[in-house]
């Protein structure tokens, strides 16, 4: 949820925080839940999770909807992805610290049965709880 939270601040962005059936309203980002490990201490147990955003642009493979895409993927900027998970690296007090690692899946594909331009953002988070 925290994650979703920070992903919303992005203007015009529609986020969901579950595996969405369809995707009709665009851009759209898809927060799943990929895995979680966890390990104990003297102190209590923390927990290392990875979650991978699925972000759609355009069903259409345009030069605007590749356009879109940059500003998405560019490090900073009003639509950047990971300028907004960065914004508040605790996602809203639901992590100890929350970091985009890696974006792959670049470009045009289909998913759930339709074709659309995106990426998958890949992010890993920390979270402690005490013992």
């Amino acid at each position: 949820d925290g994650l979703a939270v920070r992903l919303a601040t992005i203007s015009g962005l529609r986020v969901f925080d579950y595996p969405a059936e369809s995707v009709n309203d665009l851009p759209a980002a898809i927060v799943l839940f990929e895995s979680r490990d966890a390990a104990v201490g003297l102190g209590g147990s923390s927990f290392v999770g990875l979650l991978k955003v699925v972000l759609l642009v355009s069903s259409a493979d345009t030069q605007q909807a590749y356009d879109a895409l940059d500003a998405f993927m560019d490090p900073t900027g009003a639509s950047s992805v990971q300028a907004a998970a960065d914004g508040d690296s605790t996602w809203g007090g639901k992590v100890d610290d929350g970091r985009l690692v890696s974006v792959d899946d670049v470009g045009r594909r289909k998913l759930w049965g339709g074709w659309y331009v995106g990426a998958d953002f890949h992010f890993r988070f920390v979270k402690g709880a005490a013992g």
